[in-house]
């Protein structure tokens, strides 16, 4: 992993704040899918958390400085103080190869609209899950009111195929709100206890979509052809130059 701060190598003193904000997103090609998803949330972030706007060609000038050529990467930009912008570059991230097993927790994330720094809870329900051989943990409410994975959004499919969002809290997600600028969809909200009466479920987020093979013990694998549909949708997404 190479990691950046202005353009020069991070100096360790800058890798280790809890306090800030960042983006994470798949470059391929040299593009990044919703790139402007991705400048958007930044540039709202650093204004809610430091009260000034995040120039978003600064942004991409940073990261095609930190990619030194590299077609295809993760990409994380992390900023912990508006002065210093932090890139990291690692090795593309594939989506999954199947289906997705999820296991709900009881967890909300705090201030979820913002891709915030610290995460301890999320990150360590979801390394407890996959102990127990799941993918991912769904984070709910004390009453099973669904909000997001630890890493992702989740969506389901109601009678007609229309994809249907948890109510927030959740993080407004750059590939929901891809799906969103792409085709209708709606939001409401969404219990454990609800889990059984939708058509499926998915999960999306910049490295792609995953259908949900269950929550729990309540299945959930969408038909085929629904997935199908989101993915030939993000199949025509371009990928906007870095």
């Amino acid at each position: 992993m190479r990691i950046e701060v202005n353009g020069r190598p991070a100096a360790a003193e800058e890798l280790f704040s809890t306090y800030g904000h960042f983006t994470a997103m798949q470059v391929r090609g040299g593009g990044v899918q919703g790139l402007a998803n991705h400048l958007d949330r930044l540039d709202a972030a650093n204004r809610e958390l430091f009260g000034e706007p995040l120039d978003p060609e600064r942004v991409r000038s940073h990261v095609r400085h930190a990619l030194a050529g590299d077609s295809d990467a993760a990409v994380r930009v992390t900023v912990r103080d508006p002065a210093l912008l932090m890139v990291s570059v690692a090795p593309p991230t594939p989506p999954a190869t199947g289906p997705v097993r999820l296991r709900s927790v009881p967890y909300l994330r705090p201030f979820p609209h913002l891709k915030h720094l610290g995460g301890f809870a999320q990150t360590e329900w979801a390394r407890r899950v996959r102990a127990e051989g799941y993918d991912d943990a769904l984070l709910t409410a004390a009453d099973g009111t669904i909000s997001e994975s630890s890493v992702a959004n989740i969506g389901f499919f109601d009678a007609d195929g229309a994809v249907v969002w948890p109510a927030p809290p959740w993080l407004h997600g750059t590939a929901m709100l891809l799906i969103e600028q792409h085709r209708p969809t709606t939001r409401q909200p969404i219990t454990l206890a609800d889990v059984a009466g939708f058509h499926g479920a998915f999960l999306a987020n910049s490295i792609g979509l995953a259908a949900v093979a269950s929550i729990d013990d309540i299945p959930c694998l969408p038909e085929p052809g629904l997935m199908a549909d989101l993915d030939r949708l993000f199949a025509t997404v371009p990928w906007d130059p870095v």
